[in-house]
C-alpha cells in the first residue's frame, strides 16, 4: 500500500452543540455531503461529537454495475490502518512476555545478514529501520520465505536508527514475527485476539467470509477496479508485500468500535502497554490509501470529535469530503474548499504579520530547543481549556523535528481567511505541508495546525 500518513498535532476549535442542536448539525452535514455526492462523491462518512453519532451515512454507489448504494454496512478497504492492528498485536505479545520491541531481528531470523541483524522491532514500527517503502506489487505471489529473502537482500536506505522512511516492508516483516511467535497466520491472530474479544464481525481479510455484494468496488477514471478479495492472494490472507501493512477490510462501525476500545478502554491493551502510542488525550489522524480507496480516521479529544471517511472513487477523495464538512464542524479545511471542478488553487500571500509569525514558527521548530518552543507556544498560541499545554506540544514538536529533520520553508498560501498553508521541504521525508489556523484579530496567534507528510 502506498498510504499517506496524516499526523495531526493540534487542531481547531469545535464548539460542541447542545443536544437540541444535534438534528440541525446532522441536516447541515448531510446537505453538504449530498451536494458533493451530486458531483461524484461515493463513500461513507461518520461523525461523532460529544459522545453522540450525529451522522453515519453512505453516499453514491458502492457497486456501479449492480447499482448497489453505499450504506453504513458497506465493507471498505482500510489500507494502512491495517498497521494499527499489527501494532496492537505486537504490544499484546509484548505484554504476554512473548516478545520485546527492543528485540533485534537476529532473535527471530538468525540468518539475517549482518547489516540487518541489529534492527529492532521498535525501529520497524517507527519506520526507522532503513527498509524501502515496498519491494514490489501488492499482489505479487510471494510466500513468507520469498518475501523475507527479498527484504534481507535489499540494501538499506540508511543505517538503522539514523533516518526515517515510511516502510510497508517493515510492517510485513513485523507480521512475519507475529506469525512466528503466535504460531498462527496473521489474519487468524487478529481475529482471535483483537476482533473476537470486541465482537467485531465485519473486519479482516478472509476469515469474515464477506458477502461479495457488501464489498465496495474501487473506481479510477470511471473504470471498475473490483475488490481486494477478487485480487490474487494466498490461502490464509494477502500475499506478503501487503500482509501486516494493508489489505484489511472493515466497516466504519467496526473501525469506530476498534479505535474506541483501543484508545478509551483496556479491553485490548492495559495503559502501561500502550505507552504513548494511543494516548486518549492527544489528537490522532490515521489514513490509508491504495490511490483509489481512501480510509481516514480522525480523533480530536479536546473538541470531543471523531470523524471517519471512506471513499472508493479516485476522482473525488477524502480531502474534498473533509473540506466540505469542515466549516460545519468548526475545523480548518485540509485543502480549502472542494476542488471538484478541477479549478486551480488560488495563491494568495498572507498579511505581513501573519507571514512573520509563521516564519518564526518554522525557525523555532528547526532550532529544536524545547525551552524556546515552550516560550513560543505560550506567547504565540491560543490554547483552549482542556487542550494540551505548552510543554506537551513542545515535546511533540521536538519529536517531529527528530523524525523529519530541518524544515526548509518553500512558500506561504492563505487558503481562506484564517487558514494558511505552509509548504516546506523536510530533510528526512521531502515535501510536507503545515496547515495553520491563525487568529489575526489582533496580534496574530496560532489556534491550531496540522502536519501532513507524504508516505
Amino acid at each position: 500500500m502506498r498510504a499517506p500518513i496524516t499526523v495531526i498535532l493540534a487542531s481547531s476549535i469545535l464548539s460542541a452543540g447542545a443536544p437540541a442542536q444535534t438534528a440541525s448539525l446532522t441536516v447541515k452535514l448531510d446537505s453538504s455531503l449530498r451536494a458533493l455526492e451530486a458531483k461524484g462523491f461515493s463513500g461513507i462518512v461518520r461523525v461523532d461529537t460529544g459522545g453522540l453519532t450525529v451522522l453515519e451515512k453512505g453516499y453514491g454507489l458502492a457497486n456501479r454495475a449492480e447499482r448497489i448504494p453505499f450504506t453504513p454496512s458497506t465493507v471498505v478497504q482500510i489500507g494502512s490502518n491495517t498497521k494499527d492492528f499489527t501494532m496492537v498485536s505486537l504490544l499484546q505479545l509484548q505484554a504476554r512476555g512473548r516478545l520485546d520491541l527492543r528485540d533485534s531481528l537476529a532473535k527471530y531470523f538468525p540468518n539475517a545478514p549482518s547489516d540487518k541483524r541489529g534492527i529492532t522491532l521498535a525501529q520497524l514500527t517507527d519506520h526507522r529501520a532503513g527498509f524501502p517503502i515496498g519491494l514490489g506489487g501488492d499482489f505479487d505471489a510471494l510466500s513468507r520465505e520469498q518475501f523475507l529473502d527479498a527484504a534481507f537482500k535489499r540494501p538499506l536506505n540508511f543505517p538503522p536508527g539514523t533516518g526515517r522512511q515510511y516502510s510497508n516492508t517493515g510492517y510485513s516483516i513485523l507480521a512475519a514475527v507475529i506469525e512466528q511467535v503466535s504460531g498462527k497466520p496473521y489474519d487468524e491472530y487478529v481475529r482471535e485476539n483483537i476482533l473476537s474479544p470486541l465482537g467485531l464481525t465485519n473486519t479482516g481479510f478472509l476469515l469474515p467470509k464477506f458477502d461479495a455484494k457488501r464489498l465496495a468496488h474501487g473506481y479510477r477514471n470511471g473504470e471498475d477496479q473490483g475488490t481486494i478479495i477478487a485480487k490474487p492472494h494466498a490461502s490464509d490472507g494477502p500475499y506478503w508485500n501487503l500482509r501486516g501493512n494493508g489489505g484489511m477490510l472493515s466497516t466504519v462501525g467496526d473501525m469506530h468500535a476498534f479505535y474506541k476500545a483501543l484508545i478509551e478502554t483496556d479491553k485490548l491493551l492495559k495503559p502501561e502497554s500502550k505507552g504513548r502510542r494511543f494516548d486518549p488525550n492527544q489528537p490522532i489522524g490515521l489514513a490509508g490509501s491504495d490511490l483509489v480507496f481512501v480510509f481516514v480516521y480522525e480523533r480530536l479529544p479536546a473538541q470531543h470529535l471523531e470523524l471517519i471517511i471512506a471513499t472508493n472513487n479516485s476522482e473525488l477523495r477524502d480531502r474534498e469530503v473533509r473540506a466540505a464538512i469542515a466549516p460545519i464542524l468548526g475545523l480548518p479545511s485540509v485543502d480549502g474548499p472542494p476542488n471538484v471542478a478541477g479549478t486551480p488553487k488560488v495563491m494568495r500571500a498572507p498579511s505581513a504579520p501573519v507571514a512573520a509569525l509563521l516564519n518564526e514558527f518554522v525557525a523555532t521548530i528547526n532550532a529544536a530547543d524545547s525551552t524556546a518552543l515552550v516560550k513560543f507556544i505560550r506567547e504565540r498560541f491560543i490554547i483552549e481549556p482542556g487542550a494540551p499545554g505548552a510543554e506537551p506540544r513542545a515535546g511533540r514538536l521536538i519529536g517531529l523535528h527528530k523524525n523529519l529533520g530541518v524544515f526548509q520553508l518553500k512558500g506561504l498560501n492563505e487558503l481562506e481567511p484564517g487558514i494558511v498553508e505552509v509548504s516546506v521541504n523536510t530533510a528526512a521525508e521531502g515535501p510536507a505541508t503545515l496547515r495553520v489556523q491563525v487568529d489575526a484579530s489582533g496580534a496574530p496567534k496560532i489556534k491550531g495546525f496540522q502536519v501532513l507528510v507524504g508516505g
